[in-house]
């Protein structure tokens, strides 16, 4: 399976690569361990999301906006599918949008039927694909479906604004990992 088998059609993507100089398995085992605590563009990036929550007083507890894998575990995602050291695809189910998000807890054997009215899904993904000896090209691409119409009018705007953040997001989560897989496990 890959990405297009958990959300073949999508409204909105996302997408962003960067060549890596390391084996695939190296490259692999630095996903599960990205921090974006370690970039000072993420938490800032992070912290300006968390902003309107805050501001509404809403209690805090909690791993905050997905510094880590586990954070993003922790806030909802499942992991879908890991395919090593190949893909990893991990997705996210609710409505995220707006000062009042929800987050419907699923199994992954339930994301593809998953359908809920008003209600969009989040599936996003690491490839890793080699390149020669020791170089891999790897992307993460991230894909949005509103499940009917109206969900997909309210994302629009909320999308409009975050997608340019998102990605710079995505392009640190791919710094980070070639930072430490090229460095922390050899190349």
């Amino acid at each position: 399976m890959s990405l297009n088998d958990w959300l073949p059609e999508f409204d909105f993507r996302e997408y962003h690569e960067r060549v890596v100089r390391a084996a695939p398995e190296k490259i692999y085992r630095a996903i599960p361990g990205l921090d974006m605590r370690r970039s000072w563009l993420t938490i800032s990036l992070l912290r300006l999301r968390e902003l309107p929550w805050r501001l509404a007083r809403r209690d805090f507890k909690g791993p905050g906006f997905g510094h880590t894998l586990d954070d993003l575990l922790a806030l909802g995602f499942v992991i879908l599918q890991d395919e090593q050291p190949r893909e990893l695809v991990f997705g996210l189910v609710g409505r995220f949008w707006g000062l009042n998000p929800s987050i419907d807890q699923i199994a992954p054997a339930e994301f593809v039927s998953f359908y809920r009215p008003g209600h969009a899904k989040v599936a996003a993904n690491f490839l890793v694909r080699p390149q020669g000896a020791d170089r891999c090209l790897v992307s993460t691409e991230t894909r949005i479906k509103g499940l009917d119409a109206a969900a997909r009018r309210r994302f629009r705007p909320y999308w409009s604004l975050i997608r340019p953040f998102s990605g710079l997001i995505r392009r640190e989560w791919l710094r980070v990992i070639k930072q430490d897989a090229e460095t922390n496990f050899g190349s």
